[in-house]
């Protein structure tokens, strides 16, 4: 499960560290998103006009890509899958919010720091798709 992070070596206990505070850390905001719902969903759905009811669907599915991809994450199986169910969910995130001011004259202030919080995820999950992507290269080849 673990071998292709060669936990012998520095650049290995590194990306297995990495690989598992992302995924146990997206594994529980999703999970605490459900815990929450109708505040969660309240939030999703707020300033989205016409476009309310995808919002709602959103709000149903974005928890549980984060839940699937941390979890395949922390398993350290399925990188591809994992890899699109986190890049779909946090990739939404700063989509949806930039478009609240666009379709409801939100102010945009009020939605900029969760937009700039969530690219900060972003790059933590470039870096750690990089990291499995090097790895699982490496195992390939032999």
């Amino acid at each position: 499960m673990f071998k292709e992070f060669c936990p012998e070596t520095p650049k290995g206990v590194a990306s297995l560290a990495l690989r598992l505070s992302f995924g146990i850390s997206l594994l529980l905001v999703g999970l605490t998103h459900y815990m929450n719902f109708e505040p969660f969903q309240g939030m999703v759905v707020e300033g989205l006009g016409a476009l309310e009811f995808l919002g709602m669907l959103w709000a149903y599915l974005l928890p549980a890509l984060m839940i699937v991809g941390g979890a395949l994450y922390t398993i350290g199986m399925y990188h591809e899958v994992a890899a699109w169910c986190a890049g779909l969910a946090l990739g939404s995130i700063p989509v949806g919010m930039l478009l609240k001011p666009v379709l409801s004259g939100a102010p945009l202030p009020d939605v900029m720091a969760v937009a700039v919080n969530t690219f900060i995820w972003i790059l933590v999950y470039y870096f750690v798709v990089k990291s499995c992507s090097c790895c699982c290269e490496k195992d390939m080849k032999k």
